[in-house]
């Protein structure tokens, strides 16, 4: 950094890091500018399940897959099943719910700014700037009241289970704690809230109503079968819990 802001009479940042880093999204890019989008094709069993063989460049190739196996009986090679568990999301800080917001309803992030700055003036969230996902380890008791308001916001009954400690962690606490909405919000009419900041109120409602939740677990079967010495597979998956 030092030898080139010399040499050229001005700042230019450049490290061990930033450069490769910066290398990296230069390439990135000029890949994405680049692609060409080519047609491929897949041939899919009539077999009671979704199997399908691999993808495929050349439709003439598909074709005599698809003409090898017609009428012909496949048989299932291998069945695996695998239980996958994932943990409650954490609460919102404000990069997350912005991009939420973005995703969902399709705020940019300077709407969405707006609308929580207008729903803290109003005492129904807390303050909007934090880039903490957590609350602090004093509120743990508090937090039975958090998820009621925020199923009152959501219009619903609020869970019987609220695992309040995954939520609560001082020490990832710096200035203020995530972004939720306040008891006070579960008491009021949010109907007559402007659409932008209802919804964005709903949105952090159920942040909160997620993060308190039990782990979700699934079943993810995959299935391999043979037809006409050709290798298909289904995938599926099965919520458990």
């Amino acid at each position: 950094t030092r030898y080139f802001s010399l040499t050229y009479g001005r700042t230019l940042n450049i490290g061990r890091v930033m450069s490769p880093t910066l290398a990296l999204l230069v390439q990135r890019e000029a890949e994405i500018a680049a692609f060409q989008p080519e047609p491929f094709y897949t041939v899919q069993l009539d077999c009671g399940v979704a199997a399908a063989s691999e993808r495929m460049k050349d439709r003439e190739a598909a074709d005599r897959i698809a003409a090898d196996c017609k009428a012909v009986m496949a048989l299932v090679k291998a069945v695996e099943r695998k239980e996958k568990t994932e943990k409650a999301p954490a609460l919102y800080d404000l990069t997350a719910l912005q991009r939420d917001a973005n995703r969902i309803l399709g705020y940019t992030a300077q709407q969405t700014l707006d609308y929580l700055q207008a729903l803290y003036e109003k005492k129904l969230c807390t303050y909007p700037r934090t880039d903490s996902r957590y609350l602090t380890d004093d509120m743990e008791a508090s937090v039975p009241a958090l998820v009621s308001a925020a199923a009152a916001v959501c219009s619903l009954d609020a869970p019987e289970t609220v695992h309040a400690k995954q939520v609560c962690n001082s020490k990832k606490v710096s200035d203020h704690h995530a972004i939720v909405p306040t008891v006070s919000a579960g008491k009021a009419d949010i109907s007559v809230l402007p659409l932008g900041e209802r919804e964005v109120l709903k949105l952090a409602a159920r942040g909160v109503l997620r993060a308190v939740s039990d782990v979700h677990r699934c079943a993810e079967t995959t299935i391999t079968l043979e037809c006409a010495g050709h290798s298909f597979t289904a995938k599926g998956k099965t919520v458990l819990a």
